[in-house]
């Protein structure tokens, strides 16, 4: 060990309050990093589960009044795996105890339940029977 060696241990040691300090600081910005980078990755996948499980659409598109034939030159167009028409109508609700009418939106589903695009997640209760003029499907927040 030559002199440079022994000078640079010596000055390590008198300042290892400070190496200490910087190292912790390093481990901490390091541990953070992993910290997020592994909230991301779970979020990430948790996001491209859900979208698999219930065949959720990458892309919108709302027509006013179009034809249902217009579905299949939709479909012919390249890259799209698959497509769907709903009908979507904004209603006005006159719910009791609220001062103003609240908004509501009705969209369509299939009478039977398969595989769709946008499926539904029914956290209770069940999926609509065929025939069945008189049943609905309501957000949990508008059941409350």
């Amino acid at each position: 060990m030559n002199s440079l060696d022994r000078k640079l241990l010596r000055d390590l040691w008198q300042l290892r309050g400070q190496v200490i300090a910087i190292a912790l600081v390093v481990a901490c910005g390091i541990a953070s990093f992993v910290l997020a980078r592994s909230a991301y990755s779970s979020l990430r996948l948790t996001q491209d589960t859900y979208y698999n499980r219930y065949h959720f659409a990458q892309v919108f598109a709302s027509l006013k009044r179009a034809p249902e034939s217009l579905k299949s030159q939709i479909a012919a167009i390249p890259g799209i795996a698959q497509t769907q028409t709903r009908i979507v109508v904004d209603v006005t609700l006159d719910i009791p105890g609220l001062t103003e009418p609240a908004t509501g939106r009705l969209i369509s589903i299939p009478e039977r339940r398969i595989s769709i695009l946008n499926d539904l997640f029914i956290r209770q209760g069940r999926y609509i029977e065929p025939g069945r003029g008189d049943e609905v499907i309501v957000s949990e927040a508008f059941a409350q």
